[in-house]
């Protein structure tokens, strides 16, 4: 709360996106891909369907993908992770609860695509920049 009172009176300006404690473990290792599923629209099902169908290229590409929904975390591909469901949706200025959107994050910590509509695999590896020199 004080914190909160001190960036009303200084002024925050816009807050950059902060890794969540709970996805450092990540770090220099794999992308991780955050969808937001709560839309009450088809969204979420269209994004489900296009990473389910292309694992194999996620998990070739080191890509994790989580689905927040209904305030928990679940991994597409494995169990094993604890995410804080909430703390990623505000550490990554996610969509509010109730929209459809994802964030991708790079092996550096850093976003490397925001959206609020469904993209395929491929396109999800390029904007990571998988096939990179040096990868």
């Amino acid at each position: 709360m004080l914190k909160s009172i001190l960036q009303e009176i200084i002024g925050s300006g816009v807050r950059k996106p902060h890794l969540p404690r709970s996805l450092e473990q990540f770090l220099g290792e794999k992308n991780i891909l955050i969808v937001f599923a709560d839309a009450e629209d088809d969204r979420p099902i269209i994004q489900d369907e296009l990473l389910r169908k292309s694992q194999m290229r996620l998990i070739e590409d080191d890509i994790e993908v989580f689905t927040i929904a209904g305030g928990g975390a679940f991994s597409l591909f494995e169990d094993g992770h604890d995410l804080d469901a909430d703390d990623v949706r505000e550490q990554l200025q996610g969509p509010l609860s109730g929209e459809f959107g994802f964030v991708l994050i790079g092996t550096d910590g850093k976003v490397k695509l925001r959206s609020s509509e469904p993209m395929s695999a491929e396109e999800i590896s390029r904007a990571a920049d998988i096939h990179s020199p040096g990868h």
